[in-house]
This record gives structure tokens, C-alpha cells and sequence, in this order.
């Protein structure tokens, strides 16, 4: 994937639910409430999670372990499975640190490779949510506290969700001109 589908993806992404959240704030309001104790989200962030870390595995070299690497075909579901068992309350928001954790390594190495003007742009953006997603991971309690101030206000939410929108044309405009 180059960097160009990268921006385009993520700037439709948001700029889609950026739409959704303004033409029904109240619905959005809502489901942000309610994400944290959410059970499906969680299941397929970590179905996600188990895909992309396994994908990583396989890419990594592990040295005198190498040999061993088609067990990761096997560990991968039995993770999914453990945690869905052993996981007493699999919290969407850890769950959601973790995948975006995960699908920042390949955007962050396409960025890099990429040789794009402006690639610090996409860069940026990951690293942000990579510390996004370690304070979810860590804390996933923080997810309620940051996002009260605009689920309290449904002006803070409009702008919000208009800055996503704006965001998301930036990077379609990025990923179409530029990249």
C-alpha cells in the first residue's frame, strides 16, 4: 500500500464518521458513552490486534526462533480465544490502545520509505495516536475522561466533529495531490 491509498483511507475514514456524527450527534454522543463497556467492538478490535500482531511476527526476524515462526499460526487464535475466556472485562478502549498501536508500525514504515514530500504529516498524525493509544492500553479509563468535555457540550462535539471532517479532506487532499 503506498502512502498516497494510506491518506486517502484514513482521510475518507474520517471524514465519513465526521458525517455521520454531524448529521446524528445525538447518536454519536451515544455510542461514545456507551464504547467503554461495549463487548462486540472489543471482540473484533482484538481479532484485529491478533491479526496484525501476528502479521508482525511473521515479519520480524527472531533469530534462532525463526524456524519456529509457523507456530504463530496456532498462538494467534489461541490468543483471541485466552483473552475472550480469561479477559473478565475485555474493555473496548484497551483493546482499541492496541490495535492503535499496531496499525501505526506498517503506516509509520510506509511513511518513511516513501520518500513523499510532507510524509511528517501522516507521521505526525500516527505518533499522536500512538500516545493515543498508549494512554488507552495503560488507562482505558481515560477514554470517558478525555472525551467528556465534548459529549457534555453539543456544540464541542459539532466542532469536533467538523475539525475531523476537515482533517479527513486534508489527508484525501494530501493523498490525491501530493503523495
Amino acid at each position: 500500500m503506498t502512502l498516497s491509498w494510506i491518506a486517502i483511507l484514513l482521510g475518507s475514514l474520517a471524514t465519513i464518521i465526521g458525517c455521520i456524527g454531524l448529521i446524528s450527534p445525538e447518536k454519536m454522543r451515544e455510542y461514545i458513552l456507551r464504547f467503554p463497556r461495549s463487548t462486540i467492538p472489543a471482540w473484533i478490535l482484538l481479532l484485529l490486534c491478533c491479526f496484525l500482531g501476528a502479521q508482525e511476527a511473521l515479519k520480524m526476524n527472531m533469530g534462532f526462533l525463526n524456524e519456529y515462526k509457523t507456530a504463530i499460526y496456532f498462538i494467534a487464535p489461541a490468543v483471541f480465544v485466552a483473552a475472550l475466556i480469561y479477559m473478565k472485562e475485555l474493555l473496548a478502549p484497551r483493546v482499541l490502545g492496541g490495535f492503535l498501536l499496531l496499525i501505526a508500525v506498517p503506516i509509520l514504515r510506509v511513511a518513511r520509505l516513501s520518500g513523499a514530500p510532507y510524509f511528517q504529516v501522516i507521521s505526525t498524525l500516527v505518533y499522536l495516536w500512538i500516545i493515543y493509544g498508549l494512554i488507552l492500553l495503560l488507562s482505558p479509563w481515560y477514554f470517558r475522561i478525555l472525551n467528556r468535555p465534548l459529549v457534555e457540550s453539543p456544540l464541542r462535539l459539532k466542532i469536533a466533529l467538523s475539525g475531523k471532517i476537515l482533517l479527513g479532506l486534508v489527508l484525501i487532499g494530501l493523498g490525491l495531490f501530493v503523495y
